[in-house]
């Protein structure tokens, strides 16, 4: 019997269901897909989802990866599968996807490594570790000697499955989704960091390079705004964020 990651033990945050009856409009012809974090479910959009939907969005939101500590590869198969079936229902020809935390790094991952940038219009990250993050967050300065390091490790499997290193600064992943350009071609996006995050760290590493990119930190919008990592997706200043960037499309 396989155990699982304690992270997907984690008692989950909101509903979020999918009306697969939902179809775009002329004004809104995307689909819109949220993809949750790492030790996350799908009801982290409960929020978002509502805005989304109430504005005429069509919304979908998918788990996957057993609550998201499996393998980026895996991951990845399925998300492409919930993708294809998304625009088979829907008939659109592309979809927008909208990612927290590893969910941003996935869409892009899966992008590259299924070639599907065809299939996206907009992506948004929100404080997605595009480049990386460093192994604790901001815990490792306190991680120095070669055995602390090796306690990190065992920590960070113990807790986020084989997703979390995956998503580590220099991991495989990350230098696969960054190599030869940040962005694919044809796709526009918007990166959402906040200067609270003790997650992604740097924040800015959420932050991508290339044509039609945004970058925002939600600060710059709301000053004194103090926006955990794991509670950005939920936060409504961060929703109408997303919500404002999707209806300039």
């Amino acid at each position: 019997m396989t155990t699982l990651p304690l992270g997907a033990r984690r008692r989950t945050r909101g509903v979020c269901e999918d009306d697969w009856s939902a179809r775009p409009t002329a004004e809104r012809p995307w689909p819109v897909i949220l993809i949750h974090g790492t030790c996350d479910s799908k009801g982290i959009w409960q929020v978002l989802a509502g805005m989304l939907r109430a504005a005429g969005w069509a919304t979908f939101a998918p788990d996957y990866g057993t609550r998201a500590t499996a393998p980026l590869q895996e991951s990845a198969r399925q998300l492409d599968a919930y993708i294809n079936a998304v625009l088979a229902v829907t008939g659109a020809e592309k979809v927008i996807l909208v990612g927290h935390s590893q969910g941003g790094l996935l869409a892009r991952y899966w992008m590259r490594m299924h070639d599907r940038a065809e299939s996206v219009r907009h992506v948004v990250c929100i404080s997605a570790p595009n480049h990386g993050t460093t192994q604790g967050g901001i815990a490792s300065p306190l991680f120095r000697g070669e055995r602390q390091e090796e306690v990190v490790r065992t920590l960070i499997d113990g807790w986020f499955g084989p997703a979390g290193m995956q998503q580590v600064v220099g991991s495989e992943v990350v230098e696969a989704t960054n190599r030869d350009s940040e962005v694919e071609p044809g796709v526009s996006y918007t990166c959402i960091a906040t200067r609270s995050d003790a997650v992604v760290v740097p924040p800015n590493t959420c932050f991508l390079n290339g044509p039609q990119v945004r970058n925002i930190y939600i600060q710059d919008i709301e000053r004194r705004a103090i926006i955990r990592h794991e509670d950005m997706p939920l936060d409504k200043r961060v929703c109408h964020v997303v919500l404002e960037e999707l209806e300039q499309l």
